[in-house]
């Protein structure tokens, strides 16, 4: 079935929203979530509201089953270039955290949403 040119499938996209909260100067867990079913990520992109400056390493965002990760590194653009992994998960769990702390930073990056949209298998 289309709709608008869109195809209607079992596997709709969806969309799930972490949010970051404050400066991305230590690693952490923001979110852990448990699949019921397994999910093709399809794009992962992280927006600062304050982007960072002068950083000697930059924060990077992990999104991970725990084997296989994908990586956003949180550099000078406050909109973060979305990337196109198509990695599928059967995982029951997966986390995204601050995988590596920005540090040497005259502005720190802060307030980070993170969307992770996938596809259900």
């Amino acid at each position: 079935m289309t709709i608008n040119g869109e195809a209607i499938t079992a596997s709709p996209r969806a969309e799930q929203n972490i949010f970051l909260p404050g400066a991305l100067t230590t690693t952490w867990t923001g979110a852990t979530w448990t699949l019921d079913k397994a999910l093709t990520v399809t794009r992962v992109q992280a927006q600062a509201k304050t982007g960072p400056a002068g950083c000697t390493t930059n924060a990077v965002v992990r999104v991970t089953d725990g084997t296989t990760p994908i990586n956003v590194t949180i550099n000078g653009a406050r909109t973060i270039p979305a990337r196109s992994p198509r990695i599928t998960w059967r995982a029951h769990r997966l986390t995204v955290s601050v995988q590596t702390a920005a540090a040497g930073c005259t502005k720190s990056p802060a307030d980070v949403n993170v969307i992770v949209q996938h596809r259900m298998q």
